[in-house]
């Protein structure tokens, strides 16, 4: 008996599970079979997990290191899956590093690929777009369309999973659904204290374990700096699943000259629906955030920012020297100016009290001094875009139905 055909996914990690989600319930409702490595959003929306997703999400090439093998094997499993017949098409989104060769595996076998947020070649290593000559791409932004279309690629805007979910009408300060504190606040930055519900301030050292657990230990030297400052301050500490949850309850104990977690510091899971989510940064006076997507989150949702990451040292040495980009936030790359500021370290350099001094102070400054909203100058950088469910419905109907007749 001839094996049901089925649409192969692969996603690498958080923010890419929410994208996928989106994706992968069209498919399901087309009557397809939907196979692949993704995460509980994907999970529930209808995927079969055919490989350990929590394997998968990796920050830099030393977290690379200690699990390559556990990755090689997810890698030709999935590969092994690409060659079946009844295998008709693939879907990656982001995480380049391993999709841009399950990628390549896919059109040599005359697979149909759909790559949503493709390598950001605009970035660093601009010739990988090349390889991707025969995929149909989507992107989430208008800057990143432009460059790959000056490289001779067409691309597709897929609409923004949280401008989606809460609307853009919803987030904009001119919206009549926010009160009229909370708009000046969003227009100006002024007021912010009695437009805000409390003051407390958010934490999110990333969504990738390896990468937070390298953060947390310098964000929480520098949220005691500032609670020390202002200890009417609580903090909490923004896990984006329960597993992880579980890590950075241990690890701040650990952290913490009293062998258990501060009482000024909650630690809690990201809600999982991006209008809850809005609703949950919003209500907060300030962020201290790795870059990421949560970043853009946190800035639409009108909540003053600042950016920190602590790099291992080979990422830190390749970026500093081949990426090309003046910013690492995505509100600052929108926007093409220094809306928040940004910091970088190795895992040495953090060790210095002085550069937790820094940070400390720009939190600082956020929380005493709001700047100015950019809410309103980052929606307008959104263009015309189509919804996760056409595009996915175009690609199954452009691609797959002709393969599978």
């Amino acid at each position: 008996m001839q094996a049901r055909p089925f649409v192969l996914f692969c996603v690498g990690e958080d923010s890419g599970d929410v994208l996928g989600e989106t994706l992968v319930r069209p498919a399901v409702e087309s009557g397809m079979n939907v196979l692949g490595v993704g995460g509980p959003r994907m999970q529930r929306a209808g995927l079969v997990p055919v490989g350990d997703y929590e394997t998968l999400p990796v920050s830099g090439f030393g977290d690379v290191f200690p699990r390559v093998f556990r990755l090689k094997k997810i890698f030709s499993h999935l590969e092994s899956l690409l060659r079946e017949d009844s295998c008709v098409a693939l879907v990656c989104i982001d995480y380049p590093g391993f999709n841009m060769k399950l990628c390549r595996r896919a059109l040599a076998l005359k697979k149909p690929v759909l790559y949503v947020a493709p390598p950001q070649v605009w970035a660093w290593k601009k010739h990988r777009a090349r390889r991707l000559r025969g995929a149909k791409l989507a992107v989430l932004f208008n800057f990143e369309r432009r460059v790959y279309e000056s490289l001779g690629l067409g691309v597709e805007i897929l609409e923004h999973p949280f401008l989606r979910a809460v609307g853009a009408s919803a987030i904009s300060p001119n919206s009549q659904a926010i009160s009229p504190k909370v708009r000046e606040t969003r227009l100006n930055g002024t007021d912010a204290r009695e437009a805000r519900p409390n003051q407390d301030v958010v934490v999110l050292p990333g969504s990738r374990e390896s990468q937070a657990l390298r953060n947390l230990p310098f964000f929480m030297e520098v949220v005691s700096r500032v609670h020390a400052l202002h200890p009417e301050r609580n903090f909490v500490l923004v896990a984006s699943r329960e597993s992880l949850k579980t890590q950075f309850e241990c690890a701040a104990a650990k952290l913490s000259p009293a062998g258990s977690v501060p009482a000024w510091l909650r630690i809690d899971v990201a809600p999982q629906e991006a209008r809850e989510r809005a609703t949950f940064y919003a209500r907060h006076a300030a962020a201290l955030c790795m870059p990421g997507s949560a970043t853009l989150e946190l800035a639409l949702s009108g909540v003053p920012l600042v950016v920190a990451d602590v790099l291992d040292p080979l990422t830190y040495f390749i970026g500093k020297h081949f990426v090309k980009t003046d910013y690492f936030a995505l509100p600052n790359v929108l926007l093409g100016r220094s809306a928040y500021p940004e910091f970088f370290f190795t895992r040495g350099a953090s060790r210095k009290k002085d550069n937790a001094e820094r940070v400390a102070e720009a939190l600082r400054k956020a929380l005493e001094n709001p700047p100015r909203s950019t809410v309103a100058d980052l929606v307008k950088t959104f263009a015309a875009s189509t919804s996760a469910e056409s595009l996915m419905t175009e690609f199954l109907c452009e691609f797959v139905e002709r393969d599978t007749h």
